[in-house]
């Protein structure tokens, strides 16, 4: 599996200024282990009629970085999801097993802590996280927060091998208020949703930052800002937007449906030919799913057009290492924005595996996630304020280098 740690490089001088978040890239040997798993986990909680969070695919690129809460600072990594609207870590009451690697929130030991005690339930379809809601400071890429909300799970089990091996204690959601909720679905009342404003609606709210929007750049480069960092292969901006990540024009299309990133495709498709049907044409844009997921019959369509073979064991598509395969054609708003192999097929060894995977989504209404593989490619910009999110072709590093 291939995890990213965060060097948080916050560089603002007043409070309404753009901060950085850099982005380092480790690879894991068990990737190709548990990524299946934890995605179908992912969607079968986005399936929940309750209106349950959607919490992201731990496996191809984990984005994550440092918070704390707490004082004095109890310091936790945290994945950066745009596909979910929760912050959350592991309790100090924590029983579960896979909980024992990570760091845990102790209440008692902050000065600033507030009891808040709302239940709070995640169900996977491994089983169920839960836990309940607290309040405490907040300190995220030097931006404070007092009193922000989050849950503090006290059984993980529900995440399974995903928690266990994976190098994030938490996450912290990305998405529009209405997708955070608490409660517990076998009480009297159930889930509660919208009832922990996330942090970044907190920050535009207090005026701490201008504009309630963020922008991932996931391009792999290794610029240089004030001080030289080494090595990282991308960077989340809060507040803001660089210029300097993206070339030619920035597009912004329209979110369909505020809670997920959710915007409408045109078609998507391969040689020219669309695979996608009318009642499939909803998309999320979603910074913690790695792959390109699709409709079942749509991507082996796909597959079959690349020459990949579909494993009956795993439902992974392999091909060919050193295969020419075609691009995977997706138009937005009229414009086409294409995906090549360097971003779809992942070397295993003497195999390669197309990094999508089949899923029906139409319960909830979506068709196609456009996970990391996307986003590697195209600078987006999830722009609250204004309900859009904006996509430009991400510059590489040489681009950035000779910009700064």
């Amino acid at each position: 599996m291939k995890y990213s740690s965060l060097a948080l490089l916050s560089l603002f001088s007043s409070a309404a200024a753009l901060v950085r978040v850099p982005m380092k890239k480790h690879n894991d040997e068990d990737f190709l282990a548990n990524r299946r798993e934890v995605i179908q986990e992912k969607l079968e909680l986005g399936l929940q009629d309750s209106g349950n969070v959607v919490v992201s695919n731990y496996e191809n690129a984990q984005y994550y970085g440092e918070v704390s809460l707490g004082s004095p600072a109890q310091t936790f990594n945290v994945i950066f999801d745009s596909g979910s609207a929760n912050l959350w870590v592991a309790s100090k009451d924590c029983t579960s097993s896979n909980c024992r690697s990570h760091p845990k929130y102790d209440s008692s030991s902050s000065s600033t802590y507030a009891a808040n005690g709302t239940a709070f339930n995640i169900e996977y379809g491994s089983g169920a996280c839960t836990g309940y809601i607290s309040q405490d400071t907040l300190n995220w890429a030097g931006l404070e927060l007092e009193d922000q909300g989050f849950a503090e799970i006290t059984d993980a089990g529900g995440m399974g091998v995903g928690y266990s091996v994976g190098k994030f204690d938490g996450i912290l959601g990305l998405a529009y208020d209405e997708l955070a909720v608490c409660g517990d679905p076998n009480s009297s009342e159930g889930y509660i949703p919208n009832c922990v404003p996330t942090p970044l609606s907190r920050l535009h709210a207090n005026g701490i930052i201008d504009q309630s929007l963020f922008a991932f750049y996931l391009g792999g480069l290794k610029p240089c800002f004030p001080e030289c960092m080494e090595g990282y292969d991308g960077e989340l901006t809060i507040g803001g937007i660089d210029e300097n990540h993206y070339t030619g024009d920035l597009d912004y299309y329209p979110v369909s449906k505020p809670a997920y990133w959710q915007l409408t495709v045109d078609s998507v498709g391969v040689n020219g030919e669309d695979v996608s049907t009318a009642d499939t044409r909803e998309a999320i844009v979603d910074s913690g799913t790695s792959m390109l997921v699709g409709p079942e019959d749509a991507i082996d369509e796909i597959a079959s057009a690349m020459g990949a073979h579909k494993m009956k064991s795993t439902g992974e598509y392999i091909v060919g290492c050193n295969k020419d395969i075609p691009d995977v054609e997706i138009t937005i708003g009229g414009k086409l924005y294409t995906v090549e192999s360097e971003n779809l097929v992942l070397a295993d060894g003497p195999i390669c595996i197309l990094l999508m995977l089949g899923m029906d989504l139409s319960e909830v209404g979506l068709g196609w996630i456009l996970g990391d593989v996307f986003m590697r490619k195209y600078y987006t910009v999830f722009d609250m304020d204004n309900d859009r999110i904006g996509i430009a072709l991400a510059t590489n590093g040489t681009d950035l280098v000779e910009a700064m």
